[in-house]
């Protein structure tokens, strides 16, 4: 079997320390806010062209 490598692009700062404590229906918690931060590589204007017309995003995320 080949070997699957993910290369992160971007973090996601909370206020959780760990994963047992985050809401899983998170839309039930509005007050609740997130940073993501990109990686130096992909911090250009043409990564995020278009993205206004969207309500939703999907992150992909690993602990």
């Amino acid at each position: 079997m080949e070997e699957l490598r993910i290369k992160p692009i971007a973090v996601i700062h909370t206020d959780f320390a760990d994963k047992f404590g985050i809401p899983r229906q998170s839309g039930r918690v509005p007050e609740l806010k997130g940073t993501i931060v990109m990686e130096p590589d992909y911090r250009v204007p043409e990564a995020f062209r278009g993205i206004e017309e969207y309500s939703h995003l999907w992150l992909l995320f690993d602990f």
